[in-house]
């Protein structure tokens, strides 16, 4: 862990690492809390999951907009006026939930608010490589990985844990109020000023980068493949005749992630991060059909905690080498498009894998398959990925952020 602490005791790192845990602890806790409040609202979980579609719909094609007015204008500027529009549409929603208005209504108000969620995610990915380099980046996007898993586990127990004793809409207002206390934090922490604005810039932004192109072409097979995974744990858990094992599952699939995330992101990097990239996603490959063909709880659970560790390592390296891929005046536009490729991609390996599922009578075996196929695809094309300076040593010496685009 020393690694860990020399990180955190930098200047802003740790006030940068806060607002990480504060702002993406609101994703997770709306999710689920939007979900029952809509479903208490209007006793249908089908308007319910309409609801959430709209709002992921709506973040997921708002954020690289966001992204680009972080690299083109001041980051706390942009990120001030998305927090109070956002505050706003969380007002007209919880407003709709209790004058328990028509679905259209709150489709539109979850839209809404999907659209004005303010950046922070990717700001604070684009602001890792400016506060520290070297060694340390990993360690960075290490931290950040295992914080994003950890936040997607405690969110929705934070929210089972509200049901007790208040009302889903007091869990929206939770989420409300994590967004918020995130965001002003990441105002405290002196950001880096956008270099967009001083160079020529392609309407394209990040993705008239080729290496940028391939990265986020590996997070649509990542997320295919882990929507996949929810799914089949799912119809693993009910076939058992344990539906509510499924929790249990994805809870030991985040376990082994975070394990493995943080003795990482303590290691010493070494190696092309092409064939690293390329094994890690071979590896999950080969593990997904062994839980294609595994049907005891306790060993499907083993199997997913392996998957998980294996996991961990290829997701932080893939962020480290985004970061260094994406030119300095398009890298937060750069992360807000992982953002969207990742909706996008779970999106479709969950509905995919959904219908492999119905269509083998709930069978897990094909969905896994399904996610299987989309991690060795991810491995095919991450072969693809080219070394950067910061990954071969040689920019060890330049100042954290220094423009890349040659490599591209």
């Amino acid at each position: 862990m020393r690694a860990y602490l020399s990180l955190l005791s930098r200047p802003r790192v740790a006030r940068l690492a806060i607002s990480a845990v504060a702002s993406r602890i609101a994703a997770p806790m709306l999710s689920l809390s939007l979900l029952l409040a809509v479903n208490s609202s209007l006793g249908s979980y089908g308007s319910a999951a309409g609801v959430l579609s709209g709002y992921a719909a709506a973040l997921a094609v708002a954020v690289p907009v966001a992204g680009r007015l972080v690299d083109q204008l001041r980051p706390r500027r942009v990120l001030a006026c998305y927090l109070v529009a956002n505050m706003a549409a969380y007002a007209v929603l919880l407003w709709a939930l209790t004058q328990r208005a028509s679905v259209g209504v709150l489709i539109a108000s979850a839209a809404v608010l999907g659209a004005t969620t303010p950046p922070a995610g990717p700001v604070v990915r684009s602001s890792w490589p400016v506060l520290v380099s070297g060694e340390q980046l990993k360690t960075a996007f290490a931290l950040d990985a295992v914080l994003n898993e950890v936040m997607f586990v405690t969110g929705p127990l934070i929210v089972s844990g509200l049901m007790a004793f208040a009302s889903p809409n007091a869990a929206v207002v939770c989420a409300a109020c994590g967004t918020t206390a995130g965001v002003l934090l990441l105002l405290t922490v002196s950001l880096p000023p956008p270099k967009g604005e001083r160079a020529e810039r392609h309407f394209l932004g990040p993705l008239s980068h080729g290496q940028v192109r391939v990265l986020l072409g590996i997070v649509v097979c990542d997320t295919v493949a882990y929507g996949g995974m929810v799914v089949a744990i799912a119809a693993l858990a009910g076939g058992d005749g344990s539906g509510g094992s499924s929790g249990v599952l994805l809870s030991v699939l985040s376990l082994g992630g975070v394990i493995s995330a943080l003795i990482y992101g303590a290691r010493e990097r070494k190696g092309r991060p092409g064939p690293q990239l390329a094994m890690y996603h071979a590896a999950s490959a080969a593990l997904l059909l062994i839980s294609a063909q595994v049907s005891h709880l306790v060993w499907a659970g083993l199997v997913l905690l392996v998957v998980g560790m294996v996991g961990g390592p290829r997701d932080t390296l893939h962020q480290v080498v985004l970061g260094e891929a994406a030119p300095e005046e398009y890298r937060t536009e750069a992360f807000a498009w992982m953002s969207t490729f990742m909706w996008g991609g779970y999106a479709l390996g969950s509905s995919l894998s959904g219908q492999l599922v119905s269509a083998d009578d709930g069978s897990h075996t094909w969905a896994f398959a399904a996610a299987a196929a989309a991690a060795a695809l991810a491995a095919v094309v991450s072969l693809l990925v080219r070394p950067t300076p910061a990954a071969t040593g040689a920019a060890d010496q330049a100042p954290a952020g220094e423009d890349q685009r040659e490599i591209l």
